[in-house]
């Protein structure tokens, strides 16, 4: 609802899986992450989408409860270029559309 406040358009899924199908389908310049998804993980699901054609451009943030010292290897490894703690903050989600 926030991103939608923003008057950006919005897909939401679940899992990661999901998450791969919507990005062939719905195209998006950014995709946010969960990194604890059931299914196939945050990490996963950001190498699956960064093997999409068209992916290079694509911008993935990694959204996680983590605190990022715990994480940063792994998410640039996974190919994310954002990461945002839980909760993201308004002022943080603008950055990223700017």
């Amino acid at each position: 609802m926030l991103l939608e406040s923003m008057g950006q358009e919005v897909c939401v899924v679940h899992d990661g899986a999901a998450a791969v199908d919507a990005t062939v389908r719905f195209d998006p310049s950014i995709v946010f992450i969960d990194l604890s998804m059931p299914g196939i993980d945050g990490y996963e699901t950001a190498r699956r989408i960064r093997s999409l054609p068209g992916s290079e451009t694509r911008r993935l943030v990694a959204v996680t409860g983590f605190g990022r010292a715990t994480v940063e290897t792994r998410i640039c490894e996974a190919g994310f270029d954002h990461y945002l703690a839980k909760p993201a903050r308004p002022e943080d989600l603008e950055g990223l559309f700017t």
